[in-house]
């Protein structure tokens, strides 16, 4: 997500501010002053609020939302997004969010189009018309225009020549359809529509992918797989440096004794088998959302079922289980990390939260099996915690303590000795890491001299606030707390 919302357009926070009592106005108004009090938009109800709201709901909610800061609007609008489902304020969101320094050229959506033009059809075997009315809004295709038909709608033109006497290509046509002047967000919809498992699959699929990514780099984005649905991908516009590419597999997790032992069993599926210890692990055995990212509400339902209880039940299990793992680590700054984090930002994003994982192994080699094996063990990879965002953003959160970077001093084995080949090892690991292109960020366990792991777990004020800085600036850097609405 680019930049602070205090430096965007003011036209565009007021288009927010007017869209948001359109999107309330189903509400009962005997509701409406309780749902305003729920979405944070007034703190208490007053006797006369009812009345106010009958005589008339938009006014009721634009008198509440009169003063509200530009950054205040942005996060209410993520509320009502993630209660009250709207497709105008979603875009508008994302346009003033998400699009608001990224944006890609005219010169270079001309280019995407013409990519389109080296396809027969652009939407599979699916109906036309209603492709166009999901990306562009039926309003769009009732627009009038003298190009061919004097006076007729886009729809008329569309209709007549394209569907029954085809003498538009795919290019004129979208074209037509305000692929040129539409917002990023439609423009986006238009490009992930059409490279969507519903409409093409298999070669055809990654071919134009690959095509449209080549025309979409000069404005430096690119067509990415980001989760996979039934065993097919889905792809999504993202910006070219962020994100790994295909989709999460093998994800265990959360250790709470011997390391587990792993082995690859099949070579070109990457299916890993636990050999040893899976007792002791968690396995996540589920796709993504077509998001990408893993929620908490993900893990906990995964985790409810398993252990077959409600949801509420397994939150706290869940939470438990991972909490246990954690201090078997005996790392002061992996608990801080994962107390802080949780503790923080479990109210403030609630079914929106993202879950960060501990004690992760990750494996990626398909090929690996070639060169060890049967049977080889697998070369284990453990992160201290993965977030994973959307768009294949993946963020890796290490720990060093002293034996990351030194050896016990057998003289006096209380201090440590700087080991040059260790500090290597963990150079390369990084390396390789972030040219897959995930985030890696290091914290020094001399960051959290005042946590305590004793037998009630206890973290300082230096550390809690180390954490909660940390965690606030990777949120604004990636947007989290400004895109609490479905994508």
């Amino acid at each position: 997500m680019a930049g602070s919302s205090a430096k965007l357009p003011e036209a565009s926070f007021e288009a927010i501010r007017a869209l948001i009592p359109n999107v309330l106005h189903d509400v009962k108004s005997y509701e409406l002053p309780r749902v305003c009090m729920h979405l944070g938009i007034q703190a208490s109800v007053a006797p006369d609020d009812e009345a106010e709201a009958h005589s008339s709901k938009r006014s009721y909610v634009l008198a509440r939302i009169a003063d509200l800061s530009a950054d205040g609007l942005v996060e209410l609008a993520g509320k009502v997004l993630c209660e009250y489902p709207s497709e105008d304020l979603r875009e508008a969101l994302v346009e003033l969010t998400e699009h608001s320094r990224h944006r890609v050229s005219k010169l270079v959506r001309c280019d995407v189009l013409k990519v389109l033009n080296r396809f027969d059809s652009l939407f599979g075997d699916s109906s036309v018309m209603e492709c166009l009315e999901e990306v562009f809004g039926i309003a769009a295709l009732q627009e009038r225009d003298s190009l061919r038909l004097g006076n007729s709608s886009v729809r008329a033109q569309i209709e007549q020549h394209y569907i029954r006497h085809p003498d538009l290509s795919n290019e004129e046509m979208l074209i037509q359809c305000g692929a040129l002047t539409c917002t990023q967000f439609r423009f986006f919809a238009l490009l992930e529509k059409i490279v969507h498992p519903m409409t093409r699959r298999d070669a055809e699929q990654a071919t134009l992918a690959g095509a449209i990514s080549d025309a979409l780099k000069r404005d430096g984005f690119v067509l990415k797989q980001a989760a996979v649905e039934s065993g097919y991908p889905i792809y999504r516009v993202i910006r070219a440096e962020a994100g790994v590419a295909g989709a999460m597999k093998n994800l265990i997790f959360a250790s709470t004794g011997e390391k587990p032992e792993l082995v690859i069993r099949d070579a070109l599926n990457n299916d890993v088998e636990i050999t040893k210890h899976a007792d002791k692990v968690l396995v996540y055995d589920r796709p993504l959302p077509s998001s990408g990212m893993l929620l908490w509400n993900d893990l906990r339902d995964w985790y409810a079922e398993t252990q077959a209880v409600d949801p509420a039940e397994g939150s706290k299990m869940l939470y438990g289980r991972l909490r246990q793992s954690v201090i078997g680590a005996n790392s002061p700054g992996e608990y801080a990390i994962f107390r802080g984090y949780y503790d923080r930002f479990a109210k403030l994003l609630g079914d929106r939260l993202p879950a960060l994982v501990p004690q992760v192994y990750l494996h990626y080699d398909p090929y690996t099996l070639r060169e060890r094996g049967d049977e080889k063990f697998l070369a284990r990879q453990r992160m201290d915690f993965l977030l994973m965002l959307e768009h294949g953003v993946r963020i890796v959160i290490e720990i060093d303590g002293r034996h990351h970077y030194g050896v016990l001093d057998r003289r006096s084995p209380q201090n440590y000795i700087a080991n040059a080949k260790l500090y290597a090892e963990m150079a390369i690991e990084d390396r390789r890491l972030r040219l897959m292109g995930y985030e890696v960020y290091r914290f020094g366990g001399y960051e959290f001299r005042d946590v305590n792991l004793s037998e009630k777990p206890h973290v300082g004020p230096e550390a809690e606030q180390r954490v909660a800085e940390f965690f606030d600036r990777l949120f604004a850097r990636h947007g989290v707390r400004q895109a609490l609405f479905p994508r």
